[in-house]
């Protein structure tokens, strides 16, 4: 039986040398990655960027036009990297790319698409990462798939330590659209419906046992609600859409448009919608909460159709001073409202009689459900019309 021998190899002084030149010779790539395109939409930066001094200029216009941008320093940290690998002898390189503002599927692929350029260009043998840390569970698995990581290293900004650094981390934070959407609205959505399922077991246990200390008791229920809302409201931005509509609207009024009559006219009906079905449900002396549901709905349902219509006026009446065009959609949409409301009135009388609530006219009823169902068909008919109308005579033409 032969027996094999197994001979460690022994690292001498010249294979260590040997190794390390070799390494030095290997071309080393300092990449920067920035996920959302900052350099690109803040700056103007057409990405990628290839070299030192084109990378000196990318990083020199984010830090003008947005100084706190976390990638100036990711970026200012790769120049540096590379500066010191040069000044050890290395073969080295440096590049930037960039994804796209809308972050997912669609920055990943530009990210590797001129990942690809900037690797054919370069040829590296290793890469060394640099970035905020922020979004490195998505790039690395990018980059590695292509070329070896030899580092990553994460860059942080540094703040004033304590509170300090905490209040402007959090007005960083609710000032960034994504970061807004991604942490912000989650939290107002847990915090509203702790709100809102304590508000309703105190509602509920109010209509039982008839007890006020049941409502005192919501206060901080209702303060989680209005909190869960302001937030959801804040990280979609709708707030900031609500504010520009108001100065929007501040304008027309100033200017004289007839829409914002309307609309005022509009926002009063619904008012009147609310407090007509908040007197009802009121007074009365039902507490079971579908019938108080129904109730309210009933009371204040057409006042809103009314500002629904009135709303579509004032639109109408604007575009015909401004354009001298009555919009063909008016009568369409107008007759779809009305269907809807004898629709829906319908169903909550069908509802009310099938549940006991109260007697009402079966014909009456029936009565309501047809006009609703023939008002929507009629507006559908018109509206096929008008298209075929307007693409015949689009054809002629």
């Amino acid at each position: 039986m032969a027996i094999k021998s197994y001979v460690r190899p022994v690292l001498t002084v010249k294979s260590i040398i040997a190794i390390n030149i070799n390494v030095k010779n290997e071309k080393t790539l300092v990449l920067s990655v920035d996920r959302d395109n900052d350099f690109g939409v803040k700056a103007g930066v057409v990405t990628p960027v290839i070299g030192i001094d084109h990378c000196m200029k990318a990083a020199t216009a984010l830090a003008v036009a947005d100084p706190e941008d976390s990638d100036v320093n990711g970026l200012f940290a790769a120049i540096r990297m590379y500066k010191d690998l040069k000044a050890d002898g290395r073969n080295v390189e440096i590049a930037l790319i960039c994804g796209d503002k809308d972050v997912g599927h669609k920055s990943d692929s530009i990210i590797i698409d001129q990942l690809e350029e900037v690797l054919e260009k370069v040829v590296p043998q290793r890469v060394m990462l640099v970035g905020d840390g922020a979004e490195d569970e998505f790039i690395n698995p990018i980059v590695s798939s292509r070329v070896p990581i030899d580092s990553v290293k994460k860059v942080y900004v540094k703040q004033a330590p304590g509170l300090e650094s905490t209040f402007y981390i959090l007005s960083r934070m609710l000032n960034d659209p994504d970061k807004k959407k991604r942490f912000i609205v989650p939290i107002g959505v847990i915090l509203g419906l702790i709100g809102f399922i304590f508000i309703m077991e105190g509602v509920i246990l109010y209509y039982v046992t008839n007890n006020g200390d049941y409502i005192l008791e919501q206060t901080w229920s209702i303060v989680l609600l209005i909190l869960g809302i302001f937030l959801c409201l804040h990280g979609y931005g709708l707030i900031d859409r609500f504010i520009d509509y108001l100065e929007y609207s501040a304008k027309n009024l100033r200017s004289g448009n007839v829409a914002i009559t309307f609309a005022i006219l509009s926002l009063a009906l619904v008012a009147t919608g609310v407090a007509l079905g908040l007197y009802n449900i009121w007074h009365t002396q039902i507490k079971d909460p579908v019938y108080i549901v129904i109730k309210f709905i009933t009371n204040a349902l057409w006042p809103f159709i009314f500002a629904l219509m009135l709303w579509d006026v004032g639109k109408l009446m604007n575009n015909f001073i401004k354009l001298r065009k009555l919009n063909r959609s008016f009568m369409v949409g107008t007759i779809t409202v009305i269907g809807i409301g004898f629709l829906l009135q319908g169903l909550l009388d069908t509802i009310s009689v099938a549940l006991g609530y109260g007697a009402m006219n079966n014909t009456f009823i029936v009565f309501e459900l047809i006009c609703g169902m023939a008002l929507t068909i009629v507006a559908s008919v018109l509206q096929s019309s008008y298209k075929r109308y307007f693409k015949s005579r689009e054809s002629v033409e």
